[in-house]
């Protein structure tokens, strides 16, 4: 080895090494870039949802004109409760007790159905035990807020529906419908004042300040490309020492 050689280093980091490098750089930034659309797509969703929280009630036929922009809005409905069709949403925890979200379908004049969250019911009370004092009867003017669930789908760790047991975990409106016998909107009311004047179903309240670690995420996945780039070449530096 020549005095030239000792003075200048070289970087030999291997085709290997190079190729796995490369292939794992390529991921991690497009997680990372990922990330930050998703950071552009929930501010959008929070300015959304804080521009229409103070907005009045808008009648349901309004928003059913276009259901993509109802969102967060404050809506009211008319019609008359299905209990017989009524079924629980999830899993949700209160107070140290297990139970879910009552979803009871509201008939409107038409015949369609709108999904209504009511509130949370513990497990034991949940279709088809609820008593019939939390199920109000009659003609009823509700008022909440809504989400459009028309293009919702199921998550990788998402529990399966079980129509034939009244439970559900996320809106399957093709498979509802079959469920329910009807045509079900693509919009689910969330009612924030307690429907029967008592405890139960207590009101869950649809969130308007949106969780947001999506910053968080994109630097730690652009964080972790740039540690693997440093590694990578201090690596192919050392190797050519050796």
């Amino acid at each position: 080895m020549t005095g030239a050689d000792l003075a200048t280093p070289r970087f030999r980091p291997g085709v290997l090494l190079t190729v796995c490098t490369a292939v794992a750089l390529i991921v991690l930034l497009a997680l990372g870039t990922w990330q930050v659309r998703r950071l552009q797509w929930k501010n959008e969703l929070i300015a959304t949802a804080e521009a229409r929280a103070s907005a009045a009630p808008v009648p349901l036929p309004d928003l059913l004109a276009d259901p993509a922009t109802a969102d967060f809005r404050a809506a009211s409905a008319e019609g008359t409760y299905r209990h017989d069709l009524a079924f629980a949403m999830g899993t949700v925890a209160q107070t140290g007790r297990v139970g879910a979200r009552l979803v009871t379908p509201l008939a409107l004049a038409d015949g369609t159905l709108l999904l209504v969250e009511r509130g949370w019911l513990p497990a034991e009370l949940l279709p088809p035990a609820t008593p019939s004092d939390l199920e109000p009867a009659g003609p009823l003017t509700l008022t909440g807020r809504v989400r459009a669930h028309g293009a919702d789908r199921a998550g990788p760790f998402t529990p399966a529906n079980e129509p034939e047991r009244r439970r559900w975990y996320w809106y399957d409106l093709p498979a509802l419908e079959a469920a329910l016998g009807a045509e079900v909107l693509p919009l689910v009311l969330t009612l924030e004042a307690s429907d029967t004047g008592a405890e139960l179903p207590r009101p869950l309240p649809l969130p308007l300040r949106l969780p947001n670690n999506h910053l968080g995420y994109a630097v730690t996945w652009y964080g972790l490309a740039a540690a693997l780039l440093a590694v990578y070449v201090m690596f192919g530096f050392r190797r050519s020492s050796v």
